[in-house]
């Protein structure tokens, strides 16, 4: 009886504790949509460092961002998935006049037992963060991207099940507070006083700034143009700012929320030109279902750009969009008063005709009975 009560207590850990190899079950029509969302001002905006660093403008700002996918099939062991990143883009490098609203729509493929992006030969080209197959782990290595600014593979380290506890509270997503357990994924491993994670450099992404120590014992901070990471004080202070992010998962393996301050992925790396975006306030899951109809508009050339090309064409040349409002709202402003004042120059001459005209007939008609009366005063005398 004992033995019998040991294996039922070791099934049912098995059973509600840790997940099955896959727990999330992905299904045609299945979408989900995050945000974020912050104060509409350039300092607590979106940073999003752009890929292509050969540009005058390293870097953009957006804001009202939308990131949303859905499966529009399922063939086999591949899932034709339709992705697309949405909202304003608000200036360029300190150029804060500009606020272009922009979509971008790709149809991609992932490989179901890989959780990889694929391409048409079945290549993988990046990896699929929206959801995880799911374990029981303990710092298992996981590879979070394939490809990373044209570098190679970025290792992290998968985490869970944590127990939802109070300490979950400080997320933002409202989702948080109904799970029982939670999966993260981490870009940094602390191992004795250094914190290990993947760096900007080994990437081939320039920090912002370097500390090191100078001949007097003190650290000295490099400034540079943008601002990426900063170095630990208190684990290392010799070492290279490194990306620090965390990604938060339900215990059905759907991503949720990451945690400040960084955020990135293949797709937006790749497809989108967008290197890795500072948020001011989180990525988090807003609304996911499953759809019969497609909820993503169909992907069209104009919104396959990246935005380096956005920025060619915008942002480098400021002086074209700001002179067009100029020359057209004087014209604008001149054809009402034009239109206004025929209207009522032709008025006048039209009462004065009118005027005329009544004296025309009624004149002679009062000379006529003049003549009359005094004919007939005449005759009676």
């Amino acid at each position: 009886m004992r033995k019998i009560l040991t294996l039922m207590a070791i099934a049912t850990v098995f059973i509600f504790v840790i997940p099955p190899a896959l727990s999330f079950t992905p299904e045609k029509g299945f979408y989900a949509e995050y945000r974020i969302e912050g104060p509409r001002i350039q300092d607590s905006s979106v940073f999003a460092l752009l890929r292509d660093q050969s540009l005058e403008i390293k870097y953009v700002h957006l804001i009202d961002i939308v990131y949303k996918y859905q499966i529009l099939d399922i063939k086999g062991d591949v899932a034709d998935v339709r992705i697309s990143l949405e909202g304003i883009l608000h200036g360029g490098g300190d150029d804060s006049r500009m606020e272009l609203p922009f979509k971008r729509i790709f149809d991609i493929k992932v490989d179901l037992n890989t959780l990889e992006m694929i391409d048409d030969n079945g290549n993988a080209w990046g990896k699929w963060v929206f959801w995880i197959k799911l374990g029981s782990y303990n710092w298992k290595e996981y590879t979070l991207m394939k490809n990373w600014n044209a570098h190679g593979e970025v290792m992290v380290w998968l985490n869970g099940p944590w127990e939802n506890t109070a300490l979950f509270k400080f997320l933002r997503s409202s989702y948080a507070s109904t799970l029982n357990h939670y999966f993260v994924v981490t870009t940094f491993k602390i191992e004795g006083n250094t914190c290990i994670y993947p760096l900007f450099e080994d990437y081939g992404i320039a920090p912002s700034y370097k500390a090191h120590e100078t001949e007097e014992g003190t650290i000295k901070i490099e400034p540079g143009g943008y601002h990426l990471g900063s170095p630990s004080f208190e684990l290392d202070v010799k070492s290279t700012p490194g990306i620090l992010a965390r990604y938060y998962y339900t215990d059905e393996g759907l991503f949720f929320e990451n945690i400040l301050p960084y955020y990135i992925d293949d797709f937006l790396d790749q497809k989108l030109g967008i290197t890795v975006l500072k948020v001011s306030s989180p990525l988090i899951l807003t609304d996911y279902g499953v759809e019969d109809e497609i909820i993503i508009e169909d992907p069209r050339p104009e919104n396959q750009t990246s935005f380096s090309e956005e920025v060619k064409k915008h942002l480098q040349e400021p002086e074209t969009p700001s002179e067009t409002p100029i020359t057209e709202t004087p014209q604008k402003t001149e054809t009402p008063q034009k239109t206004e004042t025929p209207l009522s120059t032709t008025t006048q001459p039209q009462e004065d005709t009118e005027n005329n005209t009544t004296l025309y007939y009624v004149a002679p008609l009062f000379i006529v009975m003049i003549i009359a009366v005094f004919l007939v005063l005449k005759e009676k005398r």
